[in-house]
């Protein structure tokens, strides 16, 4: 169920969107309950604007950013590894052949690791994901993001897979153990501004206590500005901050961030 409702209840999707249409234009057809459907979609379109406006959704990246900025050179000096949280991917397939791609957002994760890795002297780059698509032969995002490495010239023999995890607990349980294997200490952490603060805290729990590396939201050159119109650039970043509210609901409902 919760797998479900990651991949289809996303601000961003469809059938998200059509599953909050129909309640309201169902009751808009019992008279006296049309005042309810009227209520119900004047409140989605709210909803959806706040999502999507650039100057709303601005306001909203603020409740998850917790004070995280770019990191610099002196203080990721003497890391011995790099974490590289996974955001998504893709396994795009014709005829028998499969290719494993990162999305947008990771992409931009996959570009600060890289960034991060030259800057501390190329430690050691631990890649982070499982298989997120239930279809039969899903490659792990972290093949996604050791492929996207590897073309940002960080050398292979530099980058270590953790390939089962099935969300952000699992990767700290899972990356823990391999940190505390190889002796070290001393790590960075990259990901999302959004998804830091969560992941800081897990990570925490499992006595790991990594240097916060943001990635940006947005790829230079293509911010998605401060207007009041709604932009689809705009609805993805809202789209995540909408995912993080939730998970962070859930992680604490689970009791993973006490």
């Amino acid at each position: 169920m919760i797998e479900f409702l990651k991949e289809t209840m996303r601000p961003s999707s469809i059938p998200c969107l059509l599953m909050l249409l129909a309640p309201g234009l169902a009751l808009l057809y019992v008279r006296p309950l049309a005042r309810w459907g009227r209520r119900w979609l004047a409140a989605l379109l709210v909803a959806y604007w706040s999502l999507s406006a650039p100057i709303s959704v601005r306001v909203l990246t603020r409740t998850l950013m917790h004070g995280y900025a770019p990191v610099e050179a002196s203080q990721v000096s003497g890391a011995q590894a790099v974490v590289l949280l996974g955001g998504g991917s893709l396994n795009v397939r014709l005829e028998g052949q499969q290719l494993s791609v990162v999305t947008a957002s990771t992409a931009l994760r996959a570009l600060e690791a890289a960034r991060v890795y030259r800057m501390a002297g190329a430690p050691l780059v631990i890649v982070s994901g499982g298989v997120t698509e239930r279809r039969d032969g899903a490659a792990p995002e972290s093949e996604a993001l050791r492929l996207a490495l590897v073309h940002l010239a960080v050398p292979p023999e530099r980058i270590v897979s953790e390939s089962t995890s099935k969300n952000t607990r699992d990767e700290a349980v899972l990356v823990a153990e391999m940190l505390r294997a190889r002796g070290i200490t001393r790590v960075v952490m990259v990901t999302s501004p959004l998804h830091m603060w969560r992941s800081m805290v897990v990570f925490a729990r499992q006595g790991v206590h990594p240097i916060p590396a943001i990635a940006p939201l947005a790829p230079s050159g293509r911010d998605f500005g401060v207007g009041v119109l709604p932009t689809e650039s705009a609805l993805l970043v809202g789209d995540a901050v909408a995912y993080e509210w939730a998970a962070c609901a859930y992680y604490w409902w689970r009791g993973w961030l006490s």
